[in-house]
């Protein structure tokens, strides 16, 4: 079974080891670099004190912490948030999480529009955001530089009104 759940300090050992590995690493648009264990837990204590403008959760599956997703930048004005996700175990999990934390977004925050953005070329994560609904609607070119080497993103949203018959 998966569920989301709270961030708690206890996790950023876990956490930290997720962010220094290379496969998680070449996707991740955020910070390239490896980074020691101080600093994730410095991210994890802040987070884990907020609500706004960003919600983090833990992806849970069968008691397991198989990873992290999002909502970045809320804005309860234009109704609308970044959505973000990485998943480093757990079969399936990565669809149900995506579909709680819509749900959520949509029913609980009230918002009006999800989006996100995503490399070109991590063809499991874009499988992951059509499944879900999301629909692409636009690329910013050579705007990721990994490895020598310049990549596109795509940017996916989905509305309020395309999720309600989304099935968890």
């Amino acid at each position: 079974m998966t569920n989301l759940r709270a961030l708690t300090a206890e996790d950023a050992h876990l956490t930290w080891e997720w962010r220094n590995r290379a496969d998680i690493q070449f996707f991740f648009a955020g910070h390239p670099f490896p980074i020691n264990f101080e600093k994730e837990a410095k991210w994890i204590d802040t987070i884990v004190l907020q609500n706004q403008p960003h919600s983090y959760f833990g992806i849970e599956q069968d008691g397991n912490l198989v990873g992290i997703i999002s909502l970045r930048d809320i804005n309860l004005i234009h109704r609308n948030a970044e959505y973000a996700i990485f998943v480093v175990g757990g079969r399936g999990s990565g669809r149900v999480a995506t579909n709680l934390l819509l749900q959520f977004a949509f029913f609980d925050l009230g918002l009006e529009r999800v989006w996100l953005k995503v490399m070109s070329n991590n063809t499991a994560a874009i499988n992951l955001y059509r499944k879900c609904g999301f629909l692409e609607e636009g690329i910013l070119r050579k705007s990721i530089f990994k490895k020598g080497k310049f990549y596109d993103q795509l940017i996916f949203s989905i509305l309020k009104e395309e999720f309600k018959g989304t099935q968890i």
